[in-house]
Parts: structure tokens; C-alpha cells; sequence
């Protein structure tokens, strides 16, 4: 099968890609569904979503994601606590949105290490208004001070850029 599947044949991908399942093989699957994407992602990352080993799982928030099925994606990695593939995937979406869920995920779970983490991850999707409301109701306000410091610092750095260039006109 792998010496045909060079040719990218939908129903050669899936047969292998089933073998390599069954082999609980997930290093070869993902080889496999980077470099031959002739197979029916949806169906395959359904079937691996309910798979009892979690690479299998990740495997299928991978699927989810590249299918622009963002939310699903982040959902599956929440439940799997893979937290980084979460904070990645939720970054991707350009979301706004899902990054706010995933920030309230962090918090209801007292993940605030995580929560920290996401807002480098996803910083130029989130408001600084609701973080900073988010940091105050949880009294978590030190996990978001670096968040905020370079917000300011941005924020500085643009009015500082408007005002040179409306002097030098």
C-alpha cells in the first residue's frame, strides 16, 4: 500500500491510513495524512476522536483544524487536557471568540498558568478590556500584568509614532 499511495489515490490513503490505526501506528498516520491528503478528513477525525489512545485524539483535533472546524478542534484538546495544542489552534483561528473561551476554560479550571500562557499565544486576537476584567474577577491580576505592560507598551509606542509624523509634516 505505502509504495501506491504515492499516487495519492482516495481509497489507497484510507486503506492504509485504517492499517496504520489498527497497528496503533499514530507517528505513521500523521506521516501519512501530511503527506497525502486524498481522504475523507472529516470521517477519519470523527473515528479517532472516540480512539482510547490520545495521540489518536490529537491526531483528530489536527483534522479538525485543518477542515476549519476551529471550535471542535480546541474542544477535543480541552477535554484531552492538551492545553498547548489548545492555546495553538485557538491562535490559528484568528477567533476572537474561541480565544475568549478558551481564557474561560483556564480560569473555571484555576489553570492560571495557562491562562498566562494564552495571552502570548493569542495576543493580537484578545481585548485588553476583557482581560483585564477577566484578571480582576478571578484575582489573578499578576498572571495578566505582563499581558498588560506590553499592551501599554504597544499602545505607547503607536500614539508616540502618530505624533512624530504629525510634528515632521
Amino acid at each position: 500500500l505505502r509504495q501506491v499511495q504515492t499516487q495519492n489515490n482516495k481509497s489507497v490513503n484510507e486503506a492504509l491510513n485504517q492499517v496504520l490505526i489498527d497497528e496503533e501506528d499514530y507517528a505513521g498516520l500523521r506521516a501519512s495524512i501530511d503527506a497525502y491528503d486524498n481522504f475523507d478528513n472529516i470521517a477519519l477525525a470523527q473515528q479517532l476522536e472516540k480512539h482510547e489512545l490520545l495521540e489518536f485524539r490529537r491526531i483528530s483535533a489536527y483534522l479538525y483544524k485543518g477542515n476549519n472546524r476551529w471550535k471542535q478542534s480546541v474542544e477535543l484538546c480541552k477535554k484531552d487536557k492538551l492545553y498547548k495544542d489548545a492555546m495553538e489552534y485557538a491562535a490559528e483561528s484568528r477567533q476572537p471568540e474561541i480565544a475568549e473561551e478558551l481564557l474561560a476554560y483556564f480560569l473555571d479550571n484555576k489553570l492560571h498558568d495557562c491562562f498566562a500562557a494564552s495571552l502570548c499565544q493569542m495576543y493580537d486576537l484578545l481585548h485588553p478590556d476583557v482581560i483585564l476584567e477577566m484578571a480582576w474577577k478571578h484575582k489573578i491580576m499578576d498572571f495578566a500584568m505582563p499581558y498588560m505592560i506590553q499592551v501599554m507598551r504597544d499602545y505607547h509606542s503607536r500614539v508616540r509614532a502618530h505624533i512624530c509624523i504629525y510634528y515632521h509634516e
